[in-house]
């Protein structure tokens, strides 16, 4: 299963290998062309209206009049740990007004965590996800949407690497079940489904052309949604946020992280397939705190694989200390700066997926409607096929090549991209007598 996988740190650097999925680092390797949108997430300054902290202010005296003195002293004293947070420049408008009143849940939220982590009894995750987190996620999420514990399709292994009977047992995984991730609304891609000359139908109708056949795995239909299950309507399902939280049969969060990245493979799988360049964004939640990563997909030049990037987010650029490379920032919901940080970098993800992942969606669709008249052929990225009788097809084939008749079928088609595992010897192939 995927999380057996995720929990066994060598059966997943098998799947990631046969991913192309690799570690980077967030501040050197990100290429310019996705830095804007990871800009626009983790812009977490000058948010909030400093006016809230102005005792002579209308925006201060609304508070007083409509919140509690304790959510009043929560907002002082994450203005003295985080001043960055708040600015003169932000008007005290009826979306702040909004977001203010969001922060009075967040209010519950800090209360709920401050309480676990003094207590001496240990809580379980879900306990932390149903009094924490929830609150923090539900709070922000107005504008896309978010599916909870929904079955995603998991991406095919890379064409390049030839399968082993050893590794399959690790790849044959098909679905995935991220605690939550974020859609962008399909009404927002209606643009590109509803035309006969829509994208959508031009795509559908090129692979068709392509393959001879009507319906099936290799279908549009089924290389348009992120979904295990076909949706009723022809349309593009598409997410870009994906979050985990640790479970509690889990000893560490590397665990969360790892079936964060398998779900985040199958979503730049698909935005590759659709030529679609823009990041997705993974969240981890544990033990009541909260790490984020960065994930991109970008092509070889000089192989043409395609690599899936993971890097961790390590937290506003500082004067005053070097960051380790590749080491996460963690937000601790125990405090109040931190606490509306991560209900603000949740809110950003959630305008993010409608404004500019959305737009980025819409250009890469457009463009590949275009450049499949002109020949270019779609990959197709979703899981499917048995891949033992893939491998069993393949040195079927081989054996016949090479005039072996009674050479056994398990024997591996070549070596497993890991690089943990010693290479064996080739055999040389026997000569038929």
């Amino acid at each position: 299963s995927l999380r057996r996988v995720a929990k066994d740190a060598g059966q997943f650097e098998t799947w990631s290998a046969y991913q192309n999925c690799e570690e980077v680092d967030f501040a050197n390797d990100l290429p310019d062309i996705l830095r804007p949108h990871a800009d626009e997430v983790f812009r977490l300054v000058r948010q909030l209206p400093l006016k809230c902290m102005d005792k002579k202010s209308k925006c201060y005296r609304n508070l007083v009049r409509n919140a509690s003195p304790d959510f009043i002293d929560f907002l002082a004293s994450a203005h003295a740990s985080a001043s960055e947070l708040f600015s003169e420049d932000v008007a005290y408008d009826d979306e702040m007004r909004a977001v203010l009143d969001n922060l009075r849940t967040i209010f519950t939220a800090w209360k709920n965590a401050e309480t676990m982590r003094k207590s001496s009894r240990k809580f379980s995750e879900a306990e932390y996800a149903m009094k924490v987190y929830s609150l923090v996620r539900t709070s922000a999420v107005e504008r896309s949407v978010a599916r909870l514990q929904h079955p995603i399709c998991l991406p095919q292994p890379a064409p390049s690497h030839k399968l082993t009977p050893e590794a399959i047992r690790t790849l044959n995984a098909k679905i995935a079940k991220p605690d939550g991730l974020l859609f962008i609304p399909t009404v927002r891609l209606a643009e590109l489904c509803e035309s006969e000359q829509s994208p959508y139908k031009v795509l559908s109708r090129a692979i068709r052309r392509k393959s001879g056949t009507v319906g099936g795995e290799s279908s549009f239909r089924y290389q348009s949604t992120l979904c295990a299950k076909l949706p009723d309507a022809r349309v593009f399902e598409i997410a870009g946020v994906f979050w985990e939280d640790k479970k509690p049969s889990q000893d560490e969060l590397h665990p969360a992280y790892r079936q964060n990245r398998m779900a985040t493979a199958a979503a730049l799988r698909q935005l590759h397939a659709l030529n679609i360049r823009a990041p997705v964004f993974g969240v981890v939640w544990a033990e009541g705190k909260v790490r984020a990563h960065v994930d991109w997909w970008q092509v070889k030049g000089e192989t043409g694989e395609v690599m899936i990037y993971s890097a961790a987010y390590s937290g506003p650029p500082t004067r005053k200390e070097r960051r380790r490379s590749g080491a996460f920032h963690e937000w601790d919901l125990a405090k109040p700066g931190d606490i509306i940080r991560v209900f603000l970098l949740m809110r950003n993800l959630d305008r993010w997926m409608t404004g500019a992942f959305c737009d980025a969606v819409v250009a890469g669709v457009t463009d590949l409607a275009s450049k499949v008249q002109l020949g270019y052929t779609i990959p197709p990225w979703r899981r499917s096929g048995d891949l033992a009788r893939l491998v069993g097809r393949k040195v079927a084939a081989q054996q016949e090549a090479h005039g072996e008749g009674d050479t056994p079928a398990a024997e591996p088609v070549a070596e497993a991209p890991v690089p943990a595992k010693r290479k064996s010897k080739k055999r040389k192939p026997r000569t038929s007598s």
